[in-house]
């Protein structure tokens, strides 16, 4: 798990340094949700990843996005 978290980081670090545009960031999130679901991530590592991208500075209301994503609306 470490080895793909790391590669994730690695990758993440870079494509910032490197202004990646919003949508790279999107297609590396559903990597990372991918890996999860397929175990090789933790949840907690896939958090931490996620928060690495820093997709709030792109969508304002990210956190109602990643929330209507998941459960199809606002539960909150």
């Amino acid at each position: 798990m470490d080895n793909i978290f790391n590669s994730f980081q690695e990758r993440i670090q870079l494509g910032t340094k490197n202004n990646i545009p919003l949508e790279s960031r999107l297609i590396i999130l559903g990597e990372i949700i991918y890996a999860t679901e397929k175990q090789d991530l933790t949840p907690k590592q896939a958090r931490e990843l996620e928060i690495m991208l820093n997709l709030i500075k792109f969508i304002p209301n990210y956190l109602i996005v990643r929330e209507q994503a998941i459960f199809g609306e606002l539960v909150s």
